[in-house]
């Protein structure tokens, strides 16, 4: 019977929020792009910065000087069966205090992943990035209206 009464009051909450994430208040980031594996070539981590950059600049985050908040594109890679699949994050973390001993912490508090089976890498990696990209912009522009 809790269960069921819980349910209920929270299924519009969950409903509501597109992740469990909350991305109000976010006013500066340090963005980043961290290519771990060798199927990627490091050329591409110049065009994936510029796509993140652009993305907090219409958002009207600060990306000047550092932050301890940063903002990172990640992206890694396994070969499964002959298929190469690689896994694209996007990904924020930020030092945090905890409410019960008040130690402070690295926290994540923002984290979205695609994963792709590529025909085409770069095209379909940056459609990746795009879509985690406009995921971030759409949360940050309903949790901050």
């Amino acid at each position: 019977m809790i269960r069921v009464i819980l349910l209920t009051l929270l299924f519009p909450i969950l409903v509501m929020a597109q992740t469990p994430f909350i991305l109000t208040g976010i006013k500066k980031v340090y963005p980043m792009v961290e290519i771990n594996t060798k199927a990627v070539p490091s050329s591409y981590k110049q065009d994936l910065l510029d796509k993140l950059m652009k993305m907090t600049q219409q958002l009207g985050i600060d990306t000047t000087g550092y932050s301890q908040r940063p903002l990172v594109i990640q992206i890694t890679s396994a070969e499964i069966a002959d298929t190469m699949v690689y896994k694209i994050i996007l990904i924020m973390g930020e030092e945090m205090k905890r409410l019960d001993d008040g130690e402070e912490v690295f926290a994540i508090t923002y984290q979205m992943s695609d994963e792709i089976e590529p025909d085409d890498l770069k095209e379909e990696l940056y459609e990746s990035v795009d879509f985690l990209l406009e995921q971030y912009a759409d949360q940050y522009a309903e949790d901050n209206s």
